[in-house]
């Protein structure tokens, strides 16, 4: 009887030996992954690669993910939001928990914010990248080089205020508009172009990005010049014979070398010659902000006056606009070749 009872207390205590290295072998498992569940992007991307076989995260590039069965090319889009700094990619196919059975691999350098869900990853970078993609072996392969990386030389384009700021109203003329079709025009040009200059834009449409970003586009990629397109008004907004083109550039900088003022110089000169305007001069402008906060050479140009009848005629005409362009363009070239 008593050698039964043993049998059975051993085998009572071997099973719950057993059950004790399975719940102990599991619950680390388990508090791990309820600890990656409370985690963010950037954290979930340095724990996965941390815990990731060393073979799986031997890739030279920054980010690698393994994709849906069957994608191709076509099943990635990616969109890169240069003014806000984000990077979009949509996986077709990959559903709700994709990526946490499929986790993203890498680096998390310069990424300040990671979030994906439902087949979206939002990658949020702290400057300015272009991204090159590689589908390999099913897998996508992401690398981000900065603007320097790529082109040659990188410049800046911002057309004053859009949306719901028009900026100056003149006889239902708003001024974002005429900033804007100067910009499209200016864009035409630079895009024929066939030297490797990298150009970003704060705004291609009715838009309004916040002063800040709009300086910081210049600063993240850390562009060889800064240029903003506008439009005049008289203070008090009246009609006047006033006319004539003007330059704003950051007084409170260095003026030697290449310097805030000598790029105003070279697009006054150059937008008054393509325009035959009037050259008022130049004008203080580190009281603006996009002025004052841009850390790379910087010229806003005021092409003319919507208060002046005549000026107004000609700035809301697409050929005005297109010499406005020309102008612009003219120094844009003149500057680079300066060495900017």
């Amino acid at each position: 009887m008593q050698e039964k009872i043993l049998k059975i207390s051993t085998i009572i205590l071997t099973l719950t030996t057993v059950v004790a290295i399975i719940v102990l072998y599991q619950f680390p498992q388990m508090s791990g992954k309820k600890q990656r569940a409370q985690m963010s992007g950037v954290e979930k991307l340095d724990y996965d690669t941390a815990n990731a076989a060393e073979e799986e995260t031997a890739f030279p590039q920054q980010l690698r993910l393994e994709l849906p069965k069957g994608a191709n090319q076509e099943s990635v889009k990616i969109e890169n939001d240069y003014v806000k700094q984000l990077i979009t990619i949509t996986v077709d196919g990959a559903k709700k928990d994709y990526f946490d059975k499929h986790p993203l691999l890498g680096k998390s350098n310069h990424i300040d914010e990671l979030y994906m869900e439902n087949g979206v990853i939002d990658i949020t970078m702290d400057a300015v990248y272009e991204v090159q993609s590689t589908i390999k072996d099913g897998f996508l392969y992401l690398d981000f080089k900065t603007p320097q990386e790529v082109y040659d030389k990188v410049v800046v384009i911002d057309a004053g205020h859009g949306g719901k700021a028009p900026g100056a109203i003149k006889q239902g003329v708003e001024e974002k508009d005429l900033n804007l079709g100067i910009l499209l025009k200016l864009k035409g040009l630079l895009d024929q172009n066939n030297q490797n200059i990298g150009v970003y834009y704060t705004r291609t449409e009715d838009k309004n990005p916040t002063f800040e970003q709009r300086a910081q586009l210049a600063n993240k990629t850390n562009a060889d010049l800064f240029i903003s397109i506008h439009n005049n008004s008289t203070a008090d907004g009246v009609m006047s014979e006033y006319n004539g083109t003007e330059v704003m550039y950051d007084e409170l900088k260095a003026e030697e070398g290449f310097s805030s003022k000598h790029l105003a110089e070279i697009c006054l000169e150059e937008t008054t010659a393509a325009l035959g305007s009037k050259n008022n001069g130049l004008t203080a402008g580190n009281s603006i902000y996009i002025i004052r906060s841009s850390q790379v050479p910087v010229a806003l140009v005021e092409v003319g006056f919507m208060t002046n009848q005549e000026e107004l005629d000609k700035l809301r005409s697409d050929e005005y606009q297109q010499q406005a362009a020309q102008g612009i363009y003219n120094g844009i070239l003149r500057a680079l070749q300066e060495g900017y």
